[in-house]
């Protein structure tokens, strides 16, 4: 009989409690670079663009027959796949990890009977180590222990020939998420601890201590109530702006946002940067477009083909796209139209479609493509 890699049902020297531990606490997804550099708001928006995104599409699984994909009931691993938090929350974790480490590190805790995983919880990417990362067969080791064969689910982001882990966008443009913090501090440091005065009453006139205590108070006590200050003593009011040289960290900012969303492939002007051209999409349904063929298809295709690895050669799961493609409701009906004309769905699924029942005594199950078109009202 064939082995499939993921089939175990031996003793595991890495268990549940070892995880999530015998109370079933949590383990914070916190550490080091990948904490500090989500405190920067475009890696912060950029990782969770990706994240919720992938994670709010609908997960379905089907069987391959003979090059054909028939829906099928999902298994437990993509209904339930973690003890904590939904099944959003638990692709929302990997893509985390994937986005930040360029890898998400599986321990699979639980098997169904038919020997394939149907519980898997991420780990933190600090815990998990590996030998050798230029071996053919890697062994991989969790907090110091050695993992058996099949017991870690591993999904790189973005891989070198000859190598297993895949590369952390954090560790390798570390210079310009500390350029971004640097520029993030420096303003906010700027703003709160700065010791230039906001305005400036100045005249060529010599003014005591006690004088000048008196003007300033006559003018702010003026200018809080959205009065006429009257100053005398040829004293002028000159506002101090932020230095040019000094306002740069705004430009800084920018250009990090800018550079953040190249290398996570999102539009700048959704994390904060500036697009480079006249741009614009006629409908939120193009912009939805947009982002899901240049953007979120190349994640999707990722996790689809390394989330089929989790059950036999015969299932495979496909996130529904279609889903994230919001349109209005004479359009969407105007889809559906054309559908049932070329017998592409039938009656009972346009209807499923839209959350009605189906027709009585299965009236709405013919596929029949009709044969001439139902005529349309606004022609």
């Amino acid at each position: 009989m064939k082995w499939w890699p993921f089939r175990r049902k031996e003793q595991r020297s890495i268990t549940y409690q070892d995880v999530w531990g015998s109370g079933g606490d949590t383990v914070v997804l916190t550490g080091g670079g990948q904490e500090r550099a989500l405190r920067l708001a475009p890696v912060y928006a950029a990782t969770r663009l990706l994240s919720d995104s992938v994670a709010s599409m609908p997960l379905k699984s089907y069987q391959n027959t003979a090059g054909q994909l028939r829906p099928i009931t999902s298994p437990q691993v993509f209904l339930r796949p973690s003890a904590t938090g939904t099944r959003y929350d638990w692709l929302h974790r990997c893509m985390t990890s994937l986005t930040l480490r360029g890898n998400a590190y599986g321990l699979v805790v639980g098997w169904d009977a038919a020997g394939w995983p149907d519980q898997v919880e991420w780990l933190h990417p600090d815990d998990v180590h590996i030998e050798d990362n230029l071996a053919p067969v890697p062994v991989w080791y969790f907090k110091g222990r050695r993992l058996e064969p099949g017991q870690l689910f591993h999904i790189p982001a973005y891989t070198l020939p000859g190598q297993i882990l895949g590369l952390s966008p954090i560790a390798y443009f570390a210079t310009t998420t500390d350029t971004g913090l640097l520029a993030q501090q420096f303003g906010r440091d700027w703003f709160a601890n700065g010791s230039t005065p906001a305005a400036v009453l100045e005249t060529d006139k010599a003014v005591e201590r006690d004088a000048a205590s008196v003007l300033k108070a006559r003018f702010k006590e003026a200018a809080s109530g959205r009065d006429v200050a009257v100053l005398g003593l040829g004293v002028k009011y000159r506002p101090i702006s932020v230095p040019a040289n000094e306002s740069q960290f705004l430009e800084t900012i920018k250009a990090s946002a800018n550079q953040i969303a190249a290398v996570y492939g999102v539009p700048p002007e959704k994390i904060g940067g500036e697009t480079g051209g006249s741009l614009t999409y006629a409908t939120v349904e193009q912009n939805s477009i947009d982002l899901l063929t240049w953007t979120l298809r190349p994640w999707l295709a990722r996790l689809e083909e390394a989330l089929s690895l989790l059950r036999p050669p015969v299932e495979e799961v496909r996130f529904n796209a279609d889903a994230m493609l919001r349109t209005d409701t004479l359009t969407r009906y105007q889809t559906h139209r054309i559908a049932r004309i070329i017998g592409l769905n039938n009656i009972d699924e346009l209807r499923q479609m839209e959350d009605l029942e189906p027709l009585p005594n299965g009236a709405g199950t013919d596929y029949a493509p009709l044969l001439k078109a139902p005529r349309d009202e606004s022609e």
